[in-house]
């Protein structure tokens, strides 16, 4: 029984198989004609493209000549700018040298300009250091002169107001000795 079970299961399994493998043909021949349509449609646009390429050749054939012409005309209006340009340039590196001397010549005047301003400038510098040193020697010996004087005003600003406070320090002191003497003189009396 068991072995009758495996047959009837091996059976079925066979005929699936072939059910599958009659469907694997069908489909596989399917898509060979998808395919070969496929195949002959690029067949025919690959000879459309190359008649398309035949025309263009042709074309170009009996173009080329007149390119020809047209390309050796511009190359020689190519060469004619070129030259002219290669003149300008030429003559501009000319006029730049010129002025490149030029210049290099003002910054050699400039340099030799800047070294005699700055010796001048260290010259002036000690002028003026010595100048400040005598300046600052006779102040110190005008100093004395002058703190002298300023004493003497001083001196005389301030005598008046002494005498002044002196004549009233007087005063004071004279006050009460003159009111001892008046009434002395009223007790002789």
């Amino acid at each position: 029984m068991a072995a009758k079970k495996v047959k009837d299961r091996v059976s079925q399994l066979q005929t699936e198989i072939r059910k599958l493998a009659e469907r694997f043909d069908k489909e596989r021949e399917k898509q060979i004609a998808s395919l070969e349509k496929q195949l002959d449609k690029a067949r025919e646009r690959v000879n459309v493209e190359v008649e398309r390429q035949r025309d263009n050749i042709n074309k170009l054939e009996s173009l080329q000549e007149e390119y020809r012409d047209k390309a050796n005309a511009a190359l020689k209006r190519q060469i004619q700018r070129a030259r002219k340009a290669s003149n300008d340039a030429r003559k501009r590196v000319n006029e730049s040298e010129t002025r490149k001397r030029l210049l290099e010549a003002e910054v050699k005047v400039l340099k030799a300009t800047a070294k005699r301003a700055h010796s001048l400038a260290r010259v002036i510098g000690e002028y003026e250091r010595d100048l400040e040193k005598r300046a600052s020697e006779i102040e110190a010996k005008v100093k004395p002169a002058k703190k002298a004087a300023k004493k003497k005003a001083a001196k005389k600003k301030a005598a008046p107001k002494k005498k002044a406070a002196k004549k009233k320090a007087a005063k004071k002191k004279a006050a009460p000795k003159k009111k001892a003497a008046r009434k002395k003189a009223a007790a002789k009396k």
